[in-house]
């Protein structure tokens, strides 16, 4: 698979103006019975809005769905989950998502967010370009609110999905306007499933 950051002209995050000091920011994830419930154990996970199937059994719901979804119907959990966002009265500057078996530290997230409000960038993390349209790959990708009101938009029209939510996320933008992606020039500021280092090791199954 290839990797945005690798085309050539493709923006990073770097600054163009002064940061803001009132970003606001909706960080989500999607819950399940198979989550860890040692959620609270990082504190960005605690900070995350935790959308559930209707008749999960895990502890730290914010929201359940209208539904329950296998692993294959993620892509309609995420569907269902960005729908109500979409009704919410309020909306924030940027959203996150995130996975459960994501590892990085609050500071971390908060200094990516900054950095990306001086910036003209609309979506930002591991941007694949293996389909006809550029997505964010999964464990973490962050992006403004004129692209969730974009997907607000464009969900009516939807009417087949794919199995990978992310991918389908990036259906509802259908877009290869390098000037709306970018990356944002980790490697290391997260872990997907494994982090050690002289003190820690943490592994998800």
């Amino acid at each position: 698979m290839h990797v945005l950051s690798k085309v050539k002209g493709l923006s990073r995050l770097e600054p163009t103006y002064i940061p803001r000091d009132d970003i606001t920011t909706t960080v989500y994830m999607l819950y399940s019975d198979i989550s860890s419930p040692l959620y609270d154990l990082f504190t960005l996970h605690k900070r995350a809005t935790k959308y559930c199937d209707v008749d999960t059994t895990a502890e730290g719901c914010d929201i359940r769905l209208p539904r329950s979804y296998t692993y294959d119907e993620l892509s309609l959990k995420m569907l269902d989950s960005l729908d109500i966002m979409c009704r919410a009265p309020h909306k924030t500057d940027y959203y996150v998502k995130i996975d459960d078996d994501l590892i990085m530290s609050e500071s971390m997230l908060d200094k990516i967010i900054r950095k990306m409000a001086t910036t003209d960038c609309q979506v930002t993390g591991s941007i694949a370009l293996d389909y006809a349209f550029y997505w964010p790959e999964g464990q973490m990708y962050i992006f403004t609110r004129n692209i969730l009101e974009t997907a607000c938009k464009n969900m009516p029209y939807i009417t087949d999905v794919y199995p990978n939510e992310d991918i389908t996320f990036g259906l509802l933008l259908n877009s290869t306007d390098p000037g709306m992606f970018c990356s944002n020039g980790w490697p290391r500021n997260h872990w997907h499933k494994h982090y050690s280092d002289r003190r820690v090791e943490i592994n998800y199954k």
